[in-house]
């Protein structure tokens, strides 16, 4: 077989090209290697830190500039074993977090409402469990503040690591540049090798929104920063506003009519021949009731995760299934003949269900310890890992 001259020529140049850009993406991997290691190295290590930073969120048409832009201030400080602020404030939104000597707290103003709480031990959790949600040892977490500055997982680099310096206040740090892309867009991260922290990032996606190409940007740079520091006691102190409604749970921050901590009331259902269920006869057991209807999309959403997890755990007897609905038995009766759902489903009347579990949206999701009190309360569909942590708030193993 002939082959083209030009294109031998072509290949005969590229060689050499393509050799050295193997050799640079090699010491490239290298290089965010060991920045992985550092950073683990420093989570370890660690037992205080303070960390103020900028970030910018912009939202443009793709190709031009002056769209939508928000600034905001950051804050971090953290301590081990039980102090930790982390604040967020801008023009459009704050939100503050902590815990010190006298009491822990989340406060966000625009709502309207802010939890304060007894003093808090912080876990240490580089990677928590986010189906965890608003959970006391997801938001008390010592790297609250500190993971997003951290590397913490392995991921392969673009091939070029170029050296920048970055000034932070009179100090200049030698910086190398990781560049990520992905599915979710560019991600490029300046790393400081002598502290093992990132000190800045930004996170380049595209989107369409009403069919126009946007391109959103959200860059944080870090201001100042100590590790291991001294930090005093009047950094971990809070008072609510006057005007704030203070609640005196994690989940009423999100959803005010939270019943987490509350006896579960008592309420009939009927099954699907006619047969009463009473709630209270369920005592001894895990209870997960779904109140949900055939017309709600979300609900329809979430129902796969509820099968999904009642063939699961079927056999074991300390967790019963309720999905429980206030339409017509025929109409239910129609949707299951249509949809292969075998988790029990029952009937409630709708001024129970408003008036004593207070579901005023759907689907609303209750989870109830083997002693009748309520350990979860959702709002919303609620993914298979989310059901899970519930089910596990109330004592359920799975």
């Amino acid at each position: 077989m002939r082959l083209n001259i030009k294109i031998i020529s072509c290949l005969i140049l590229l060689l050499p090209m393509l050799s050295l850009a193997g050799a640079a993406f090699a010491d490239t991997q290298s290089d965010y290697s060991a920045a992985l290691k550092k950073g683990l190295e420093l989570s370890e290590s660690v037992k205080s830190y303070e960390i103020n930073s900028s970030l910018v969120i912009e939202n443009n048409v793709t190709g031009q500039t002056g769209g939508m832009k928000l600034e905001a201030t950051q804050t971090a400080l953290g301590q081990m074993p039980d102090r930790l602020f982390v604040g967020i404030d801008s023009p459009m939104f704050k939100q503050e977090l902590g815990t010190g000597p006298e009491k822990s707290w989340f406060f966000l103003p625009g709502a309207g409402v802010c939890y304060v709480g007894k003093p808090v031990q912080l876990s240490r959790e580089l990677n928590p469990d986010s189906s965890l949600g608003l959970s006391e040892g997801v938001l008390f977490n010592f790297f609250s503040g500190l993971g997003d500055f951290i590397f913490t997982e392995k991921r392969t680099p673009e091939a070029e690591a170029p050296l920048e310096t970055l000034t932070i206040g009179t100090e200049e740090f030698n910086c190398q540049v990781f560049k990520f892309i992905d599915q979710d867009g560019i991600s490029t991260f300046w790393f400081d090798k002598k502290s093992g922290l990132i000190l800045k990032a930004k996170m380049v996606t595209q989107m369409v929104d009403q069919g126009v190409e946007m391109e959103r940007s959200l860059t944080t740079t870090v201001s100042s920063f100590a590790l291991n520091g001294a930090l005093s006691d009047d950094k971990f102190q809070f008072t609510a506003p006057s005007e704030i409604r203070v609640v005196d749970s994690l989940e009423r921050v999100m959803n005010p009519d939270s019943m987490v901590g509350l006896p579960a009331p008592d309420i009939s259902f009927t099954d699907l021949e006619g047969k009463t269920i009473e709630l209270k006869d369920l005592r001894g057991k895990v209870v997960f009731i779904d109140f949900w209807a055939t017309w709600c999309g979300p609900c329809r959403m979430e129902m796969p995760h509820i099968e999904k997890l009642f063939q699961e755990f079927k056999g074991n007897n300390d967790l019963a299934f309720l999905g429980a609905s206030n339409e017509e038995k025929n109409t239910v009766t129609g949707f299951l003949k249509k949809n292969d759902y075998n988790f029990p489903i029952v009937l409630v009347n709708a001024e129970d269900a408003r008036g004593k579990f207070k579901v005023t949206s759907i689907p609303a999701g209750f989870v109830i310890d083997a002693e009748g009190i309520i350990r979860a309360h959702m709002i919303g569909t609620q993914s298979e890992e989310q059901l899970r942590a519930a089910f596990a708030k109330a004592g359920f193993k799975n």
